[in-house]
């Protein structure tokens, strides 16, 4: 230990012995903090879009838009519906985790008509003729009590059938 000099008294126990466990706690706690910054950095609990793909006979429905996300994130969310056959009477079912702590800001192009139940959201559009396509993107922010898990299932129906689906599942970062 260093020799004071003079009239100042050193404080006892004020400079931890060479050898401490807490050089070593810092040091853990230095590289902890700088693994959370680069996972950080790795788009670990980013915004990195995923494309999900659902192949029918009828039709292809793609599905892009981000799996993970903070609160108070802006996102978009596209979906995109390219007819084999006529549909006649397409709707857009949403899971309950694209309502879920979120504010939808935009939702480009207007359906014709929306609804909600339990656990969904109903988009209606106008036709879709056969080699035709419909892109709905849909703007929202995460809300500040959003954090979890969440589904955000996508089903393409004509009328009351089934005619894809995409099964997504949302994270939601504090």
């Amino acid at each position: 230990m260093v020799q004071a000099p003079g009239t100042i008294e050193p404080i006892p126990g004020h400079s931890a012995p060479r050898g401490s466990g807490a050089v070593w706690a810092r040091r853990a706690a230095t590289a902890l903090l700088a693994a959370f910054v680069a996972a950080g950095l790795a788009n670990v609990f980013g915004q990195r879009s995923t494309t999900t793909v659902a192949e029918a006979p009828a039709a292809r429905l793609t599905v892009d838009g981000p799996v993970r996300l903070r609160q108070g994130d802006v996102g978009q969310v596209r979906i995109a519906v390219a007819a084999a056959t006529r549909i006649v009477r397409p709707r857009l079912v949403l899971g309950d985790g694209f309502l879920e702590q979120f504010t939808v800001n935009t939702i480009t192009p207007e359906p014709a008509a929306e609804g909600a139940g339990v656990g969904h959201w109903l988009l209606v559009y106008d036709p879709v003729p056969a080699g035709g396509t419909l892109v709905v993107r849909i703007q929202f922010q995460v809300g500040s009590q959003g954090a979890g898990k969440r589904s955000q299932d996508v089903e393409l129906r004509d009328g009351d059938a089934v005619l894809a689906s995409v099964h997504r599942r949302l994270i939601v970062f504090p």
